[in-house]
């Protein structure tokens, strides 16, 4: 058990009706007694008056307790529901840290006394916090999709199966002479194989996870003074970047952050594409190709149809062409070619915006499969593939390189939960093998 017992304020900072300060830790049911008088009956709501450390009311508040190990942490867990101003938040917290051995929780503490206490994992604490942050309601499903396990429960299928190949692997090494199914090491292999397609298939859709939560990028490139700083304005409403007859004003990247069809956009405005002598605008055009390139949607920016020619070689299939400061320069020979728009009058604004949202939307649409949401799942999620490939390649006259390589795999795997240990794979040997009979 944890020899402190932490405390802070679980809902949200400033003036509100109710706030809600949580502990967590041994000390709880002292805290109880000494701020009511008394430890309320397990996960029953009581009406109680708070008091400080010499007796004065503090507050009337309702009190919740959780004994461990039926809580969030997995410790005693103890619940304030106090009215939401500041001194009574103040006052309740430092009655508590009057406490002995009562601290202030640190960031994420009671979410890292969740995990060391089997109550979650790594995917599940990350769900969370996504889940508070979340802004739209595509966040919102993908958070709680991870918060509630979903990939936690198919990364354990997968080590479920990379150690079922590796007990047929040790089965070879360890009991030659034992009566084993044949082909044993065959049908690890293909075992192998179609896990490896699996991981491969899903690390292919992590992109589309993580654009999800971080949001989805799209990229407005042209010549200097083309209006892509006033068309970002426009897009967001608001004076984000400026706008100047100054050629090369525009240096580095502005990104606005838009919500769109229930999805996180964000517009990029980079620097105009032109050569230069300027050492600062060079780097300005060099981040903005890198940042088209990055892009999941490039709108490209044009005054002249010429234009085009420029920079056709960032556009991609699927991209959209803009036909700039329509207000004043006639398009019609241009139809078909891209969208005529103008930051004065606003035409084909709305049309951009619904343009953007179906293209998020189709890029972005929903998975049936528990996403990769983060650089960290995908790396393990990498490094597993390796490891398998590697066993798929070693000799056959190496199992003994093919039984290490699936351990790496199983570890890389698990530490996308925070599970590395591999006991389970000396559980399955054995039940798999009747050792000990």
């Amino acid at each position: 058990m944890t020899a402190s017992t932490i405390v802070a304020l679980a809902s949200g900072p400033g003036p509100a009706g109710v706030s809600i300060i949580r502990l967590s830790g041994p000390a709880c049911e002292h805290v109880a007694q000494r701020l009511i008088g008394s430890t309320p009956l397990p996960r029953r709501a009581k009406l109680a008056r708070i008091v400080d450390r010499v007796g004065e009311p503090i507050d009337n508040a309702l009190v919740l307790y959780f004994p461990c190990p039926h809580s969030f942490t997995g410790e005693d867990v103890l619940e304030l529901h106090v009215h939401g101003g500041r001194a009574v938040v103040r006052d309740t917290l430092e009655a508590c840290l009057g406490i002995p051995d009562v601290r202030l929780a640190e960031a994420g503490e009671f979410s890292r006394r969740a995990f060391l206490s089997g109550k979650m994992d790594l995917t599940a604490a990350e769900g969370l916090a996504d889940l508070v942050e979340a802004e739209t309601a595509a966040q919102r499903r993908q958070a709680l999709r991870q918060m509630e396990g979903e990939l936690a429960d198919e990364v354990g299928r997968w080590r479920e199966a990379v150690i079922d190949c590796l007990a047929d692997a040790e089965g070879d090494i360890d009991f030659p002479d034992e009566d084993l199914p044949p082909g044993l090491s065959e049908r690890a292999r293909q075992r192998i194989e179609s896990l490896k397609g699996r991981l491969e298939a899903y690390l292919a859709e992590s992109r589309r996870a993580e654009r999800v939560r971080t949001g989805y990028q799209v990229a407005i490139v042209g010549k200097p003074n083309a209006g892509k700083s006033s068309l970002v304005n426009q897009l967001a409403r608001r004076d984000a970047a400026i706008v100047s007859p100054v050629p090369g004003t525009t240096r580095d990247i502005v990104d606005v952050r838009l919500v769109l069809g229930g999805m996180v956009i964000l517009i990029s405005d980079t620097a105009g594409l032109r050569e230069s002598e300027d050492l600062i605008e060079v780097e300005g055009v060099r981040r903005a190709r890198q940042r088209a390139e990055e892009a999941d949607l490039r709108l490209g920016l044009i005054t002249d149809h010429a234009d085009m020619a420029e920079f056709a070689d960032l556009m991609k299939d699927g991209d959209l062409w803009l036909l700039g400061q329509a207000d004043r320069l006639d398009w019609t020979e241009q139809a078909g070619v891209g969208l005529a728009v103008s930051s004065v009058t606003r035409q084909g604004l709305d049309d951009l915006e619904s343009i953007i949202t179906e293209r998020a939307q189709a890029d972005l649409g929903k998975s049936e499969s528990a996403p990769l949401t983060r650089l960290r799942h995908q790396e393990a999620v990498r490094d597993g593939i390796a490891a398998l490939d590697r066993a798929l390649t070693a000799s056959v006259l190496a199992p003994e390189l093919v039984a290490e390589d699936l351990r790496l795999a199983a570890r890389a795997l698990g530490r996308v939960t925070g599970r590395v240990d591999m006991e389970d794979v000396l559980d399955r040997l054995f039940s798999q093998f009747c050792i000990g009979k």
